[in-house]
């Protein structure tokens, strides 16, 4: 029965995982309106994860295609346009015209996950990577996420 509910959880935390990467890549085009005007261009945004796992599950790399309306509205909104989870405090928000470092902690099922990465802005392209670390029931999990739009 360990083994069931351990595996459910892993489950649980993996889908998390990819849909927090979801919502920092979504927040890599929409969090550079706090600052400084970031080097974006509003439109149809394609982008491309690529999650790979590190622990005790052994899960393949997975990868997830996904477009994005970006409007200048959406720009000028900033954080607040995100619906980021209740249990998560974003705790850095570096801005800059062609750059956003940003690290979010979540409670997961009660378990801490610290989530930190960046992304650097080309006008009509971006590109950057995060982490994901997580101590689970079954032992630590660190997730790695590549993304390019």
């Amino acid at each position: 029965m360990t083994t069931t509910i351990a595996k459910h959880q892993g489950n649980t935390t993996v889908r998390y995982f990819i849909y927090f990467s979801t919502l920092c890549i979504t927040a890599a085009l929409a969090l550079p309106a706090l600052a400084e005007t970031p080097n974006l261009k509003p439109g149809l945004w394609s982008y491309k994860s690529t999650s790979t796992m590190e622990g005790p599950m052994n899960v393949p790399p997975q990868t997830s295609n996904n477009q994005e309306c970006l409007t200048q509205s959406q720009l000028d909104k900033g954080i607040n346009v995100l619906n980021i989870p209740k249990s998560c405090d974003v705790t850095q928000t570096d801005i800059t015209r062609e750059r956003v470092d940003f690290a979010a902690n979540c409670n997961v099922e009660g378990m801490t996950t610290v989530f930190k990465g960046y992304a650097t802005f080309h006008g009509t392209h971006l590109e950057g990577k995060m982490t994901s670390e997580m101590n689970t029931p079954i032992g630590p999990m660190i997730m790695k996420t590549d993304y390019k739009a």
